[in-house]
């Protein structure tokens, strides 16, 4: 059954426009930006958007950096709940939001989830990509919806598809590639935490 992520997390939050706020400081994470930036990029008055950050600041979930000229948010990325509000929103939004409404493009898939390095967008090595997925989906119809994501966003997405034998197996063996995305946070939006780190060599 299709559903709609991101109404359940606005419904959750009571507010569209702290919603809007707090995915605009997840999809930029290092980012921080003065009220009047805010109100132009979320597209909403200046006041509504001052009244959510009241709010925001208040839970802790924004810091303030006081200047002369104005003042700047920034994410609390040591907030309690970080690693919940970001796994609930890219559930919800972006690529996560699309893949978690069209599961059936990835019918057949095991596991997948959004990196690390994806979340955080952090300089890729050799081992980084942005999804990893486990399992016998389409692979034609998987490409092409990631394609179709990809155009819209205008940036490549690297994604790597492994069948659950191959998986369990450099799982087992400890292999840079797995291990590089498993021991980072991550956001899995198809399959159950504890299935995919069983295997692990301690």
């Amino acid at each position: 059954m299709l559903f709609n992520t991101a109404l359940t997390l606005e419904k959750l939050l009571r507010s569209k426009t702290r919603t809007r706020i707090l995915w605009h400081f997840l999809e930029n994470i290092e980012v921080r930006s003065g009220l009047r930036e805010l109100s132009r990029i979320v597209k909403l008055q200046v006041h509504a958007v001052g009244r959510e950050i009241a709010l925001l600041k208040k839970a802790n979930l924004l810091l303030e950096e006081k200047t002369p000229a104005k003042n700047f948010y920034s994410l609390n990325t040591e907030h309690p709940f970080f690693d919940e509000i970001v796994s609930l929103f890219h559930k919800s939004y972006g690529v996560g939001g699309m893949i978690m409404n069209n599961k059936d493009v990835f019918s057949g898939t095991d596991f997948l989830l959004l990196t690390s390095n994806f979340l955080f967008k952090t300089p890729k090595d050799k081992y980084d990509i942005d999804i990893l997925i486990v399992g016998s989906p389409k692979i034609d119809q998987v490409s092409i919806f990631l394609h179709n994501i990809e155009t819209s966003l205008q940036r490549e997405l690297l994604y790597t598809i492994l069948t659950p034998g191959d998986f369990k197996n450099r799982k087992q063996k400890l292999d840079p590639f797995i291990w590089n995305i498993l021991e980072k946070p991550s956001v899995l939006l198809i399959g159950k935490s504890g299935e995919l780190l069983q295997g692990i060599a301690s």
